[in-house]
């Protein structure tokens, strides 16, 4: 399940990449959310010992960058996916690609 998977999100635009994160002196199943070619999160996979046990293997955004800094405190989240549909909903838009104007024409 975890390695060098990645999967890119119907929209072609956020693509996760699950890794291994060294934290509180184990490791922990993590994973990376990119928004084309930029990082936009980092997520965790809480363990026994690291959480109340009713959150235990739930999904948190453990940090946000770029785009993705602008979201609210995130709840937590059964699954990756899960996660990244919550992120979809409330990335901005993307600025539309500029117009290009006859007179710019050869």
């Amino acid at each position: 399940m975890f390695g060098r998977g990645t999967q890119t999100r119907p929209a072609g635009t956020l693509i996760q990449r699950h890794v291994r994160v060294q934290g509180e002196g184990a490791d922990q199943d993590g994973c990376l959310i990119y928004l084309g070619d930029q990082l936009v999160s980092r997520l965790i996979r809480l363990q026994p010992g690291t959480a109340a046990p009713e959150h235990h293997h739930k999904w948190r955004v453990a940090e946000t960058y770029g785009p993705g800094k602008a979201l609210a405190r995130a709840p937590l989240f059964d699954t990756p996916d899960a996660v990244i549909d919550w992120i979809a909903r409330r990335l901005p838009r993307p600025a539309p690609p500029p117009w290009m104007d006859a007179h710019l024409l050869p």
